[in-house]
């Protein structure tokens, strides 16, 4: 079993703190660890990692520190961003933390992939916000927000998903294509409130192969939460 980085230095009221989700997402790519080392391997260009949305950042850190477990490799690329500057903070706070070799370039304040260059991610990694509410919240405050709202909102942007849950992670699903390269994947959790059998089938449509590598939280025999790896043959 490959060691869970420590986030015990969170502070819940502005950053996610590692749940269910998280977890299912370490537990996912270390049983898919097979198919990373067959689709990167040792001999192929060093892989970039993007992680969507770091939180806390105890998926990249996790990442960061198995690269030969993970990916057969001693050489990775990895990349973080989030719109919460006290969860990037968070994240390099936890990346310092973790023993092992380092490979993260850094956690960037941006919304979702902005900052990098099409054509550039081999494997992106996306734990979103899924809980439908009636509106995603603003990525920036207002200039006279006051430090509790500030708090708020950060928060709310953690778990706030908007329509079904899919307002986010609708705009990644129709930008990677852009961003991911020739060999590139993508890891993205999905809840069943968010329909993951229509996520699906739109995204077979459009041509790209999806296969569900994770999940957890049955309820009557379904699966509550899920993890789609998705590319293209």
């Amino acid at each position: 079993m490959l060691p869970t980085p420590d986030t015990s230095h969170i502070n819940p009221l502005t950053t996610y703190e590692p749940s269910e989700d998280s977890y299912l997402v370490l537990d996912t790519l270390t049983s898919d660890a097979s198919f990373l080392h067959s689709r990167f391997p040792a001999s192929s260009p060093t892989p970039l990692i993007l992680e969507l949305g770091t939180g806390s950042g105890i998926i990249s850190a996790f990442i960061s520190s198995n690269p030969i477990a993970l990916f057969g490799r001693k050489d990775l690329h990895l990349l973080g961003t989030d719109a919460n500057p006290l969860a990037c903070a968070a994240t390099q706070k936890t990346l310092s933390l973790t023993p092992g070799p380092k490979y993260f370039l850094g956690a960037v304040t941006a919304d979702l992939f902005s900052p990098v260059r099409k054509g550039l991610v081999d494997v992106l990694v996306f734990n979103p916000p899924y809980v439908p509410t009636p509106e995603v919240p603003r990525l920036q405050g207002e200039e006279d927000e006051s430090s509790w709202d500030e708090e708020s909102r950060l928060l709310a942007l953690t778990y706030a998903g908007g329509e079904d849950g899919m307002e986010v992670t609708r705009r990644v699903l129709e930008g990677m294509g852009d961003v991911l390269s020739k060999r590139g994947i993508a890891y993205i959790l999905l809840c069943r409130s968010n329909r993951p059998e229509i996520v699906v089938e739109e995204l077979r449509e459009k041509g790209w192969t999806c296969e569900k590598v994770g999940g957890s939280g049955k309820r009557g025999g379904i699966e509550k939460l899920e993890i789609w790896r998705i590319w293209k043959e």
